[in-house]
C-alpha cells in the first residue's frame, strides 16, 4: 500500500520527461526552421556539408534546450496553490489557485505506458490553451496530483481510488460506455469530404512526381499487359474517385475506433455537489482520462448529422470555464462524447442541470419575420445564376432557373425556421437551431457572464430583437424574438444572475 502523496515539497518531472521534451523541442524546431532545411537540401552537392551542419547544430540545440528546461521545472503544492518555476533564460513563477483549476486531463502514450508514466494537462481558463503541461508522472503520482487539484479525491489509507486502471472494466456511476459497433458507427458518420479533398489536393501537388514514378512503372509492365490496362483505363478513371471517397471513410472508421477505444463515461458521486466529477477515457494508442467538476461545466451542446440520427446517437460536447469562450478553437481541454443515444442524454442533463425544469417550460420561437429575411437574402444570393441563364439561353430557360432558385430557398428557409425554437424554465434555456445539422445548446442563465440585446433600426421597427446568452465557454443565441420577449427574457436572465449567491465555476 502506499502513501498518500501531499505534494509540499518542489519535485521534478520522471526522468522520462527529458526524453519527451527533446521530442517536443525537436517538433517545435522543425515547424519553426523547415523552410531553411529545404533550401539547404536543395543547394546541390556543393553546399551538402553546410545542410549537415545545420541539422548537427539542430540535434544539439534541440538537446540542450530539453536537458535545460528539465532541470528548470519544479512544481509543488503550498497553500492551496500550485506553485511551478520554469524557464531557461527567463524564470518565471506560476501560482494557480486550486479553486480556479477548471479540468485536468491525463494522458498516455505508447512510450509513456511502456515506463508507466503519464502526461497531464491543466486548465484554469486563464489563456486559450492548457496553463500547465507536466510530461512525465508516475501513474498513481499524477492522479494523485489530479485529486488534489480539483479538490475531490477519495483518498484512504489504501492510496488513490478514484481513477481504474487501464483495463479494469468494472467502472461506478457508469454513465455511457461505446462498444465496437458504435464506434464503426462514429467513423461512418464523420465528415468526410474534408479527407477527400485532402487526398485530391494532395494527387494534385504531386502530380509531378506521381506521373513520374507511373512513367517508371509502365516501362517495366509488358505489352500484354499494357494493352489490357489500355483498354481497362477509361474503368479505371471513372472508379477512382469510388476509390478515394472509399480511403478516406476507412481512414475515419480507423481513426474514430483508435481515438475513442474503449471510451468509458463515469461520474464520481459524492454528498458535497462540490465534489462530484464527470470522468471520461479512452484510447487504444494515446490513453486518455479526463476529469471535469459538474458544478464547473458552463455550457453543454448536443448535435447531430442526418447520417447520425439514421443511427440514433448525438455527439455531446461538454465545457468547462476556457480564455475567450466560444472562439477559443485551440489548446483548451475539452471533453467530447461522440455517440449518446437517449437514457445517457437524459442522464448526463440531470447531472449537469439537476434542477431542470424548475417550472413548466415555456417554447419560443422567432417571428415569421425571420423566415421572410432568409428567404429573400437567400434568392437573392442566387438569383445571378438566373440573369447568366436569361443572357445564354433566353428568358424562359432564366425565369425558370429563377423560379427553381426561389424555390429551393423557400425550402431551405422554412426548414430553417422550423428548426429554430428554445425552451426556458426561468433558470435554464435550451436553444434548437439546424434542420440538416442539428444542435442545441443549454445554458444555466446563473452562470452568465453577460445577457446581449440586439436590434437595428428596421428590426426595432418591425419589433424583433436578438439574444445572446454569453458564459465563460460558449453562447447561446435566440433571434429574431418579439421585442416584449427578449426584453422580459433579458431581465429574467440578469435577475437569476443577480439573485443567484452560488459559485458560477
Amino acid at each position: 500500500m502506499k502513501p498518500t502523496r501531499v505534494f509540499d515539497r518542489p519535485q521534478r518531472q520522471h526522468a522520462l520527461g527529458l526524453l519527451i521534451l527533446i521530442g517536443w523541442q525537436a517538433q517545435a524546431l522543425v515547424r519553426s526552421t523547415w523552410p531553411v532545411f529545404v533550401a539547404f537540401y536543395f543547394q546541390g552537392d556543393r553546399d551538402a556539408q553546410f545542410f549537415v551542419w545545420a541539422i548537427a547544430a539542430g540535434c544539439v540545440l534541440t538537446f540542450l534546450g530539453a536537458v535545460l528546461h528539465f532541470a528548470r521545472f519544479t512544481f509543488h503544492l503550498e497553500a492551496d496553490q500550485l506553485h511551478v518555476r520554469k524557464g531557461v533564460l527567463v524564470r518565471d513563477k506560476v501560482n494557480i489557485p486550486l479553486d480556479r483549476v477548471q479540468a485536468v486531463h491525463v494522458e498516455q502514450n505508447l512510450l509513456q505506458r511502456l515506463f508507466k508514466v503519464c502526461g497531464l494537462k491543466i486548465d484554469t481558463a486563464g489563456s486559450a490553451g492548457s496553463e500547465l503541461v507536466i510530461h512525465a508522472l508516475p501513474w498513481d503520482d499524477a492522479h494523485a496530483l489530479r485529486s488534489r487539484l480539483l479538490q475531490s479525491a477519495q483518498v484512504t489509507n489504501a492510496g488513490v481510488e478514484d481513477e481504474p486502471r487501464p483495463g479494469d472494466t468494472d467502472t461506478p456511476n457508469l454513465v455511457a460506455a461505446l462498444d465496437t459497433a458504435t464506434l464503426l458507427k462514429v467513423g461512418l458518420s464523420q465528415n468526410h469530404l474534408s479527407k477527400i479533398g485532402f487526398a485530391i489536393g494532395g494527387l494534385l501537388t504531386f502530380q509531378g512526381v506521381a506521373w513520374e514514378v507511373v512513367a517508371e512503372v509502365w516501362q517495366q509492365v509488358p505489352s500484354m499487359y499494357r494493352t489490357v490496362l489500355l483498354f481497362l483505363s477509361p474503368l479505371l478513371l471513372v472508379l477512382s474517385p469510388v476509390v478515394i471517397a472509399a480511403v478516406s471513410v476507412l481512414i475515419s472508421v480507423v481513426t474514430s475506433v483508435v481515438k475513442h477505444w474503449k471510451l468509458r463515461v463515469w461520474v464520481e458521486a459524492d454528498e458535497d455537489p462540490s465534489k462530484r466529477a464527470l470522468h471520461l477515457s479512452q484510447g487504444l494508442l494515446n490513453r486518455q482520462s479526463m476529469q471535469v467538476p459538474l458544478h464547473k461545466v458552463q455550457w453543454v451542446m448536443w448535435e447531430n448529422t442526418w447520417i447520425r440520427r439514421q443511427f440514433g446517437f448525438d455527439t455531446l460536447h461538454v465545457r468547462q470555464a476556457s480564455a475567450g469562450g466560444a472562439e477559443s478553437t485551440s489548446g483548451g481541454l475539452k471533453l467530447t462524447i461522440p455517440a449518446v443515444d437517449g437514457p445517457p442524454t437524459r442522464e448526463l442533463e440531470g447531472l449537469v442541470f439537476p434542477t431542470w425544469p424548475e417550472r413548466r417550460l415555456v417554447t419560443m420561437r422567432p417571428m415569421a419575420y425571420a423566415f421572410w429575411m432568409r428567404w429573400l437574402k437567400r434568392t437573392l444570393l442566387w438569383s445571378p445564376l438566373a440573369l447568366l441563364a436569361t443572357w445564354n439561353f433566353g428568358w424562359v430557360v432564366g425565369l425558370t432557373a429563377l423560379g427553381g432558385c426561389a424555390a429551393w430557398t423557400w425550402f431551405w428557409a422554412r426548414a430553417w425556421h422550423r428548426g429554430m425554437w428554445a425552451t426556458t424554465d426561468g433558470r435554464h434555456v435550451s436553444v434548437h437551431r439546424g434542420w440538416l445539422f442539428r444542435k442545441r445548446v443549454m445554458v444555466d442563465w446563473t452562470k452568465l457572464q453577460a445577457v446581449q440585446f440586439t436590434q437595428n433600426r428596421i428590426q426595432a421597427r418591425r419589433g424583433v430583437a436578438h439574444l445572446t446568452f454569453h458564459t465563460a465557454s460558449g453562447v447561446a443565441v435566440l433571434p429574431y424574438l418579439p421585442t416584449s420577449t427578449a426584453l422580459q427574457i433579458r431581465d429574467l436572465a440578469c435577475a437569476q444572475v443577480n439573485g443567484h449567491r452560488g459559485a458560477w465555476m
